[in-house]
């Protein structure tokens, strides 16, 4: 190692004299010849030294053509009014790749190229002012360092599996593009680790969706690490880059692994890797197109995680009064969650971060989508970790408006038409009238149907006329029962899809539903 003195941008070398300037030199200025007692040094040896005001140490290292090389160079200590310049030269005296650092903080800087000839390199570094402890690593790549090549585009992207690691290395402006299989509704999560980072060796990653769409949630507890490593970060380094979201689509996914901005000084090294989790059975449900439906009443459980969106869907009538519980029901409460409602619209009805306990009133009837995720309030939201949760919406249906139930009176018939008195329902649906074998029969309820009024809207009926499928032949007693419209198609389904749809309604564990004595009027 030789130290010399630099006074005003000019040092003194032996016998001669070459020019130092307080800018970065350019490639090919000749602008030294190497001391005899620089310090030979060999591939992957870390040096530690401190250089006071004005001074300089010198290095060499042997190298083979076309070999890949970046010397980075840490500082030890916060930078107030200091500064220092890294140049590599060529075995003739040439720069090849320079740097300065004049900054307020802990410096990782580095330079680095692909070499043009077999040699005797050298590697300058300079005090610009105040003393500077510092360590420089140099580092080379292997003669074949990356096993994965050629995979430089989204056409040759090398198959990679799921929880494999796998090494690569990024030279100069090169990308890697690597290509997994993913199923729709998997939660997929990356991490990339960088080694020997400087500012201009950061690396970037991308994740691209069967589509060739870019894709890939914003973490808020870690925004300065996603899908970037960091070098200089509060006089620390974040070498890990980490991104993650939810696969909506089965296929082939990709990732791109570049340096930050493009390129980086020499080559970085990394190690990546893939992981894919399970969310639920619901997803992917990740916007209001793919919402899962529900029914109220019925809870739904599954696993909310920091990079997700869950999104729900009901029916609700106009003046139903809504409430919606949220309960974490494994691993721990991580998240400052909003749980939203909106209307069949869009609208915002209530928004929580846990439960909507204030019941809501459905302004509109139709379908009412609910979405679960991380909150925007500040704080940590832990972005890879995962909740299970039980998700329960409550409907009291149309509790502003009368009670649900059906009034039937004794009547005068011409056994053919009806009379059913008032009907109230708290969402749309019809009123069938049955005989005595809705209770006696072994058949089943089926043969008890005698007629079925006309689709009925939620809300109060009066005067409901029903015509008899078969006139009655004697005077008789009929139930008027109170069914819903399950699939929403206007017509009654029951009996054609042998009771699955359209089904009776109840008050707990009791038929909505009145008698009545239907006397059969003589038709002169």
């Amino acid at each position: 190692m030789r130290r010399r003195s630099v006074i005003g941008g000019l040092f003194g070398l032996g016998t001669g004299a070459a020019k130092w300037f307080d800018t970065p030199l350019n490639w090919g200025e000749v602008s030294a010849h190497v001391p005899e007692d620089a310090e030979p040094v060999s591939r992957g040896t870390t040096v530690e030294r401190t250089l006071t005001d004005g001074e300089e140490d010198w290095f060499t290292i042997d190298l083979q053509a076309e070999e890949t090389v970046c010397f980075a160079l840490l500082g030890f200590d916060y930078w107030f009014k200091r500064g220092v310049e890294i140049i590599l030269y060529t075995p003739d005296g040439t720069v090849l790749d320079s740097t300065k650092v004049t900054q307020t903080e802990l410096p990782r800087v580095a330079i680095g190229t692909t070499v043009p000839e077999t040699g005797t390199y050298a590697v300058r570094i300079a005090s610009l002012g105040g003393q500077i402890p510092y360590s420089l690593l140099f580092d080379v790549a292997d003669k074949d360092p990356d096993p994965n090549e050629i995979n430089d585009d989204r056409e040759s992207a090398t198959e990679i599996g799921i929880d494999d690691p796998v090494d690569g290395v990024i030279i100069d402006n090169e990308e890697d593009w690597f290509r997994f299989e993913v199923n729709a509704g998997e939660g997929i999560e990356f991490e990339l680790t960088a080694e020997n980072l400087a500012i201009n060796r950061d690396l970037e990653i991308s994740l691209f969706d069967p589509s060739g769409d870019e894709i890939g949630e914003v973490p808020r507890d870690r925004p300065f690490s996603a899908y970037k490593t960091v070098s200089n970060f509060n006089f620390s380094s974040l070498n890990t880059a980490f991104g993650a979201d939810v696969a909506e689509e089965d296929g082939s996914y990709f990732i791109q692994v570049q340096g930050l901005d493009g390129a980086v000084d020499g080559f970085t090294t990394y190690k990546l890797v893939v992981k894919t989790v399970d969310l639920g059975q619901d997803e992917p449900n990740e916007s209001r197109e793919t919402a899962t439906p529900i029914t109220p009443g019925e809870p739904v459980e599954a696993t909310l995680a920091g990079y997700d969106r869950d999104w729900y869907q009901f029916t609700a009538e106009a003046g139903d009064e809504i409430v919606i519980d949220y309960e974490v029901i494994q691993f721990v409460d991580l998240f400052d969650r909003e749980v939203t409602l909106y209307d069949p619209l869009g609208n915002v009805l209530s928004t929580s971060t846990r439960v909507l306990d204030e019941p809501v009133t459905a302004e509109t009837a139709g379908t009412h989508s609910i979405r679960i995720a991380q909150g925007d309030d500040n704080g940590v939201k832990p972005f890879l970790e995962k909740e299970g949760y039980r998700l329960t919406v409550l409907r009291n249906q149309n509790m502003s408006s009368k009670p649900e139930q059906v009034t039937f009176s004794d009547q005068d018939s011409d056994g053919m038409e009806i009379v059913v008195d008032e009907v109230s329902l708290p969402e749309s649906g019809f009123v069938v009238l049955h005989d005595e074998r809705l209770f006696t029969d072994d058949d089943g309820v089926f043969p008890s149907i005698r007629g079925v009024s006309s689709f009925l809207t939620a809300g109060s009926h009066e005067l409901v006329h029903i015509t008899l499928d078969e006139p009655l032949t004697d005077s008789q007693r009929l139930w008027a029962v109170a069914y819903r419209d399950t699939n929403q198609n206007g017509e009654f389904d029951y009996v054609a899809t042998n009771a699955r749809e359209d089904t009776p309604r109840y008050t707990g564990s009791t038929l909505v539903m009145d008698d009545a004595c239907i006397t059969k009027r003589r038709v002169c």
